[in-house]
């Protein structure tokens, strides 16, 4: 994370012997909101664009309870509102799923695969 968490670059690497080794970094910017659990030896199976309506269903009890006990930035008096902020600004959903118990979602206004290199040094900068 970088920018104070405004920037998320995933470094996903696929390296297993007698195969080739594949590295794919994603870099979502501009986020509003995020959350990660279980990331310990994830094996990350999917980055899907999800409904921002349909994920705030999924964890709106959740973000309630976040809102509550640690606030959640542009959080306005209940999660209708919340979810019509994020809209207004352009913000998009992503969940990203996992072989082995990793889930994780990210809301962000894009998202862009980088090279490799360009993301190391601008997370090494930042």
């Amino acid at each position: 994370m970088s920018d104070f968490g405004k920037r998320i670059t995933l470094h996903l690497v696929y390296d297993y012997a007698g195969k080739p080794k594949d590295e794919s970094h994603i870099e979502f910017s501009d986020v509003a909101l995020y959350n990660f659990t279980h990331t310990g030896g994830a094996i990350v199976t999917g980055i899907e664009e999800v409904g921002l309506e349909d994920l705030l269903g999924e964890v709106g009890g959740t973000l309630v309870n976040w809102h509550q006990q640690h606030g959640v930035t542009g959080w306005r008096d209940n999660l209708k509102n919340y979810q019509a902020t994020l809209q207004s600004a352009g913000n998009k959903a992503w969940r990203i799923d996992s072989v082995i118990g990793f889930y994780g979602f990210v809301v962000a206004l894009s998202v862009r695969q980088v090279a490799p290199n360009t993301s190391l040094e601008r997370t090494r900068e930042s």
